[in-house]
Protein backbone atom coordinates (compact mmCIF):
# COMPACT_ATOMS: atom_id res chain seq x y z
CA UNK A 1 0.00 0.00 0.00
CA UNK A 2 1.08 3.50 -0.94
CA UNK A 3 2.74 5.80 2.04
CA UNK A 4 0.79 8.82 0.83
CA UNK A 5 -2.07 9.24 -0.89
CA UNK A 6 -3.06 12.17 -2.87
CA UNK A 7 -6.82 13.50 -3.67
CA UNK A 8 -7.10 15.49 -6.63
CA UNK A 9 -10.40 17.28 -6.61
CA UNK A 10 -10.83 19.02 -10.09
CA UNK A 11 -13.83 18.49 -12.12
CA UNK A 12 -13.91 15.09 -13.52
CA UNK A 13 -13.52 16.95 -17.35
CA UNK A 14 -10.67 17.92 -16.21
CA UNK A 15 -9.13 14.85 -13.44
CA UNK A 16 -8.02 12.35 -15.64
CA UNK A 17 -5.27 14.57 -17.03
CA UNK A 18 -4.40 16.12 -13.43
CA UNK A 19 -3.79 12.45 -12.05
CA UNK A 20 -1.53 11.58 -14.74
CA UNK A 21 0.47 14.79 -15.09
CA UNK A 22 1.06 14.37 -11.14
CA UNK A 23 1.75 10.57 -11.74
CA UNK A 24 4.27 11.29 -14.51
CA UNK A 25 5.89 14.60 -12.91
CA UNK A 26 6.48 12.11 -9.84
CA UNK A 27 7.78 8.72 -10.79
CA UNK A 28 11.17 9.46 -11.82
CA UNK A 29 11.84 10.33 -8.47
CA UNK A 30 10.38 5.81 -7.92
CA UNK A 31 8.19 7.84 -5.33
CA UNK A 32 5.90 5.37 -3.25
CA UNK A 33 2.23 7.43 -3.80
CA UNK A 34 -1.28 6.51 -5.33
CA UNK A 35 -2.69 8.88 -6.46
CA UNK A 36 -7.00 9.30 -6.23
CA UNK A 37 -9.56 11.27 -8.12
CA UNK A 38 -12.51 12.54 -6.60
CA UNK A 39 -14.39 15.54 -8.36
CA UNK A 40 -16.37 17.15 -5.63
CA UNK A 41 -18.08 19.36 -8.19
CA UNK A 42 -19.82 18.24 -11.48
CA UNK A 43 -19.83 20.64 -14.62
CA UNK A 44 -23.86 20.56 -15.80
CA UNK A 45 -23.62 22.59 -19.36
CA UNK A 46 -26.60 24.49 -20.75
CA UNK A 47 -26.98 22.50 -23.97
CA UNK A 48 -30.20 24.42 -25.90
CA UNK A 49 -30.15 26.39 -29.39
CA UNK A 50 -31.03 29.25 -27.51
CA UNK A 51 -28.19 29.94 -25.83
CA UNK A 52 -26.08 29.04 -28.44
CA UNK A 53 -27.11 31.43 -30.65
CA UNK A 54 -27.27 33.94 -27.77
CA UNK A 55 -23.55 32.86 -27.17
CA UNK A 56 -22.46 33.38 -30.68
CA UNK A 57 -24.40 37.10 -30.85
CA UNK A 58 -22.52 37.82 -27.80
CA UNK A 59 -19.17 36.92 -29.11
CA UNK A 60 -19.99 39.16 -32.26
CA UNK A 61 -20.56 42.07 -30.37
CA UNK A 62 -17.58 41.35 -28.29
CA UNK A 63 -14.48 43.16 -28.40
CA UNK A 64 -12.54 41.03 -25.01
CA UNK A 65 -13.87 37.78 -24.39
CA UNK A 66 -12.31 35.60 -20.81
CA UNK A 67 -13.40 32.15 -19.70
CA UNK A 68 -13.63 31.84 -15.76
CA UNK A 69 -12.41 28.72 -15.97
CA UNK A 70 -11.08 25.74 -18.50
CA UNK A 71 -14.50 24.32 -17.88
CA UNK A 72 -15.84 27.46 -19.36
CA UNK A 73 -14.36 27.80 -22.50
CA UNK A 74 -14.59 23.73 -22.95
CA UNK A 75 -18.76 24.16 -22.73
CA UNK A 76 -18.81 26.98 -24.57
CA UNK A 77 -16.83 25.16 -27.59
CA UNK A 78 -19.56 21.89 -27.08
CA UNK A 79 -22.20 24.84 -27.13
CA UNK A 80 -21.16 26.35 -30.47
CA UNK A 81 -19.97 23.04 -32.08
CA UNK A 82 -23.16 21.01 -31.29
CA UNK A 83 -25.42 23.83 -33.36
CA UNK A 84 -22.61 24.26 -35.62
CA UNK A 85 -21.21 27.72 -34.62
CA UNK A 86 -17.66 28.67 -35.29
CA UNK A 87 -16.05 30.84 -33.55
CA UNK A 88 -15.18 34.46 -34.63
CA UNK A 89 -11.63 35.04 -35.21
CA UNK A 90 -11.73 39.17 -34.06
CA UNK A 91 -11.57 38.43 -30.61
CA UNK A 92 -9.15 39.94 -27.52
CA UNK A 93 -8.84 37.10 -25.16
CA UNK A 94 -8.66 37.86 -21.75
CA UNK A 95 -7.46 34.91 -19.16
CA UNK A 96 -6.20 34.13 -15.84
CA UNK A 97 -4.01 31.55 -16.13
CA UNK A 98 -2.14 28.67 -17.99
CA UNK A 99 -4.42 25.99 -17.49
CA UNK A 100 -7.39 27.57 -19.69
CA UNK A 101 -4.81 29.14 -22.50
CA UNK A 102 -3.51 25.62 -23.19
CA UNK A 103 -6.64 24.26 -23.79
CA UNK A 104 -7.90 26.93 -26.21
CA UNK A 105 -4.30 26.85 -28.24
CA UNK A 106 -5.05 22.67 -28.78
CA UNK A 107 -8.98 23.63 -29.62
CA UNK A 108 -10.50 25.18 -33.17
CA UNK A 109 -10.65 28.53 -31.34
CA UNK A 110 -8.17 31.05 -32.40
CA UNK A 111 -8.35 34.09 -30.78
CA UNK A 112 -6.63 37.65 -32.29
CA UNK A 113 -4.97 38.06 -28.83
CA UNK A 114 -4.19 36.47 -25.91
CA UNK A 115 -3.47 38.44 -22.48
CA UNK A 116 -3.00 36.93 -18.89
CA UNK A 117 -0.62 37.59 -16.02
CA UNK A 118 2.54 38.69 -16.07
CA UNK A 119 3.57 35.07 -14.52
CA UNK A 120 2.11 32.06 -12.11
CA UNK A 121 2.23 33.99 -9.12
CA UNK A 122 -0.11 36.63 -10.21
CA UNK A 123 -2.69 34.33 -11.70
CA UNK A 124 -5.77 35.66 -10.29
CA UNK A 125 -8.12 38.81 -10.97
CA UNK A 126 -6.16 41.42 -10.13
CA UNK A 127 -2.67 39.62 -12.12
CA UNK A 128 -4.62 39.94 -15.37
CA UNK A 129 -5.75 43.68 -14.75
CA UNK A 130 -2.80 44.22 -14.26
CA UNK A 131 -1.92 43.34 -17.91
CA UNK A 132 -5.36 44.46 -19.32
CA UNK A 133 -4.80 48.08 -18.29
CA UNK A 134 -1.08 47.62 -20.40
CA UNK A 135 -2.76 47.13 -23.35
CA UNK A 136 -5.77 48.86 -23.02
CA UNK A 137 -5.49 52.11 -21.33
CA UNK A 138 -9.14 53.82 -21.96
CA UNK A 139 -11.39 50.94 -21.15
CA UNK A 140 -14.59 53.33 -21.94
CA UNK A 141 -17.25 51.38 -24.00
CA UNK A 142 -15.08 48.64 -24.67
CA UNK A 143 -17.31 45.12 -25.01
CA UNK A 144 -16.51 42.76 -23.34
CA UNK A 145 -18.08 39.45 -22.73
CA UNK A 146 -17.49 36.99 -19.76
CA UNK A 147 -18.23 33.53 -20.01
CA UNK A 148 -18.94 31.11 -16.62
CA UNK A 149 -20.86 29.06 -14.70
CA UNK A 150 -23.43 30.79 -12.33
CA UNK A 151 -20.98 32.57 -10.66
CA UNK A 152 -17.56 33.45 -11.04
CA UNK A 153 -14.80 36.63 -11.63
CA UNK A 154 -16.66 39.10 -9.72
CA UNK A 155 -13.87 41.15 -8.58
CA UNK A 156 -12.60 41.70 -12.72
CA UNK A 157 -16.30 42.43 -13.22
CA UNK A 158 -16.59 45.10 -10.78
CA UNK A 159 -13.05 46.37 -11.87
CA UNK A 160 -14.03 46.60 -15.61
CA UNK A 161 -17.10 48.00 -14.80
CA UNK A 162 -15.76 50.78 -12.90
CA UNK A 163 -13.49 51.97 -15.97
CA UNK A 164 -17.15 52.22 -17.64
CA UNK A 165 -16.33 48.78 -19.83
CA UNK A 166 -19.53 47.45 -21.42
CA UNK A 167 -19.27 44.21 -19.66
CA UNK A 168 -21.57 41.08 -20.63
CA UNK A 169 -21.96 37.72 -18.61
CA UNK A 170 -23.55 34.87 -19.91
CA UNK A 171 -23.97 31.68 -17.48
CA UNK A 172 -23.57 28.39 -19.59
CA UNK A 173 -23.51 25.86 -17.46
CA UNK A 174 -23.98 24.79 -12.99
CA UNK A 175 -22.29 23.61 -10.49
CA UNK A 176 -23.38 21.13 -8.71
CA UNK A 177 -22.25 18.70 -5.84
CA UNK A 178 -20.81 15.33 -6.79
CA UNK A 179 -23.34 12.67 -5.44
CA UNK A 180 -22.30 10.53 -2.99
CA UNK A 181 -23.63 7.17 -4.46
CA UNK A 182 -21.19 8.34 -7.49
CA UNK A 183 -18.00 5.74 -7.90
CA UNK A 184 -15.69 8.59 -7.20
CA UNK A 185 -17.40 8.97 -3.41
CA UNK A 186 -17.56 5.27 -3.25
CA UNK A 187 -13.93 4.32 -4.31
CA UNK A 188 -12.97 7.28 -1.60
CA UNK A 189 -15.02 5.75 1.21
CA UNK A 190 -13.54 1.88 0.44
CA UNK A 191 -9.97 3.10 0.30
CA UNK A 192 -10.75 5.12 3.56
CA UNK A 193 -12.14 1.90 4.90
CA UNK A 194 -9.91 -0.82 4.19
CA UNK A 195 -6.99 1.82 5.32
CA UNK A 196 -4.76 0.11 8.25
CA UNK A 197 -6.09 1.94 11.56
CA UNK A 198 -2.11 2.05 12.16
CA UNK A 199 -1.87 4.39 8.94
CA UNK A 200 -5.42 6.40 9.64
CA UNK A 201 -3.22 7.56 12.94
CA UNK A 202 0.10 8.42 11.84
CA UNK A 203 0.70 11.71 10.79
CA UNK A 204 3.66 11.07 8.87
CA UNK A 205 1.41 9.21 6.33
CA UNK A 206 -1.31 12.13 5.87
CA UNK A 207 -3.45 12.30 2.64
CA UNK A 208 -2.64 15.43 0.43
CA UNK A 209 -5.62 16.87 -0.91
CA UNK A 210 -5.19 19.15 -3.80
CA UNK A 211 -8.04 21.66 -3.36
CA UNK A 212 -8.83 24.25 -6.14
CA UNK A 213 -12.28 25.82 -5.12
CA UNK A 214 -13.56 27.06 -2.35
CA UNK A 215 -16.89 25.43 -3.09
CA UNK A 216 -15.55 22.53 -3.12
CA UNK A 217 -14.00 22.75 0.18
CA UNK A 218 -17.25 23.72 1.95
CA UNK A 219 -19.12 20.85 -0.27
CA UNK A 220 -16.37 17.93 1.37
CA UNK A 221 -16.81 19.67 4.46
CA UNK A 222 -20.52 19.08 5.01
CA UNK A 223 -20.11 15.52 3.26
CA UNK A 224 -17.43 14.15 5.57
CA UNK A 225 -19.50 15.81 8.57
CA UNK A 226 -22.54 14.10 7.21
CA UNK A 227 -20.59 10.77 7.35
CA UNK A 228 -19.45 11.09 10.43
CA UNK A 229 -16.24 10.98 9.09
CA UNK A 230 -15.11 14.99 9.12
CA UNK A 231 -12.57 15.12 12.25
CA UNK A 232 -10.64 11.77 11.22
CA UNK A 233 -10.28 12.64 7.80
CA UNK A 234 -9.33 16.17 8.22
CA UNK A 235 -7.22 15.93 10.73
CA UNK A 236 -4.97 13.47 8.91
CA UNK A 237 -5.04 16.03 5.95
CA UNK A 238 -3.63 18.42 4.47
CA UNK A 239 -4.90 20.64 1.82
CA UNK A 240 -2.50 22.12 -1.10
CA UNK A 241 -4.62 25.40 -2.12
CA UNK A 242 -4.21 26.83 -5.62
CA UNK A 243 -5.40 30.57 -3.98
CA UNK A 244 -5.14 32.49 -0.75
CA UNK A 245 -9.11 32.20 -0.61
CA UNK A 246 -9.29 28.69 -1.10
CA UNK A 247 -6.66 28.12 1.48
CA UNK A 248 -8.76 30.40 4.43
CA UNK A 249 -12.06 28.36 2.98
CA UNK A 250 -9.84 24.99 4.06
CA UNK A 251 -8.45 26.15 7.16
CA UNK A 252 -11.49 27.00 7.84
CA UNK A 253 -13.33 23.69 7.65
CA UNK A 254 -10.39 22.10 9.40
CA UNK A 255 -7.83 20.64 7.47
CA UNK A 256 -4.82 20.26 9.94
CA UNK A 257 -2.36 22.31 7.66
CA UNK A 258 -3.09 24.46 4.39
CA UNK A 259 -0.61 25.15 1.84
CA UNK A 260 -1.41 28.18 -0.46
CA UNK A 261 0.48 27.17 -3.96
CA UNK A 262 0.77 28.58 -6.96
CA UNK A 263 -1.52 26.81 -9.51
CA UNK A 264 0.34 25.50 -12.11
CA UNK A 265 1.26 22.27 -12.69
CA UNK A 266 5.29 22.53 -11.81
CA UNK A 267 4.21 24.18 -8.51
CA UNK A 268 1.81 21.55 -7.78
CA UNK A 269 4.14 18.83 -8.22
CA UNK A 270 6.77 20.43 -6.44
CA UNK A 271 4.87 20.95 -3.04
CA UNK A 272 3.76 17.11 -3.11
CA UNK A 273 7.68 16.39 -3.64
CA UNK A 274 8.44 18.75 -0.88
CA UNK A 275 5.67 16.66 1.44
CA UNK A 276 6.76 13.65 0.44
CA UNK A 277 10.62 14.36 1.59
CA UNK A 278 8.94 16.43 4.86
CA UNK A 279 10.48 19.67 3.42
CA UNK A 280 7.22 21.01 4.53
CA UNK A 281 5.29 19.12 6.98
Amino acid sequence: MSLFKIIVTRPREQLNHMIKSIQDDLIVNDLDLEVLGLPLLEIVPDINETLAKELYQDLLNAQWLSFVSPNAFLVADLLLKTFHYDWPTHLKLALIGGGTEKIILESRFKPYLIVKPANEEQWDSEGLWLQLFEQEKNWDGKKVLIVRGDTGRDWLVSRLESEKADVRLISIYKRQNLDRNDEYWQNFLKMWQTMPRSEVINENKPLIWLMSSSLACQYLSQTLMTLGLKEVILSQSIALATHEKIAQTAKDIGFSRVINILPGQESISQNIKNLIFKKAW
